[in-house]
């Protein structure tokens, strides 16, 4: 007949029992935790990405307003000068020609 196991080794076969369940658990918890985190650093990055591609499109749509707006200002500026021109060299000709007709 075998021997009849006694109550401490009747404890420890249940405590390594719930011991290597617990480990087992706790692999697959660190494994799941694991793919979670490669997945957070992987969006993290996507989202840095797309910040820096926000970033680049509104200093590209800044610098195509500031260009703009500068070419509004000399075209502008360049039609006064025209206009004042134009102005000047017909008061010179309405003068010329009261001048020849006197």
């Amino acid at each position: 007949m075998d021997k009849q196991p006694d109550k401490l080794e009747v404890l420890m076969d249940w405590f390594l029992g719930d011991a290597k369940e617990i480990n087992e658990t706790q692999k697959k918890i660190l494994e799941e935790q694991t793919a979670l985190l490669n997945r957070v650093e992987e969006l993290n990055q996507c989202i840095d990405s797309k910040i820096e591609k926000s970033i680049q499109d509104i200093i590209v749509r800044m610098s195509d307003s500031y260009n703009e707006t500068r070419y509004k200002t000399k075209r502008g500026r360049f039609i006064a000068i025209i206009l004042l021109c134009s102005i000047l060299s017909a008061l010179i000709g309405v003068e010329l020609t009261l001048f020849i007709i006197k």
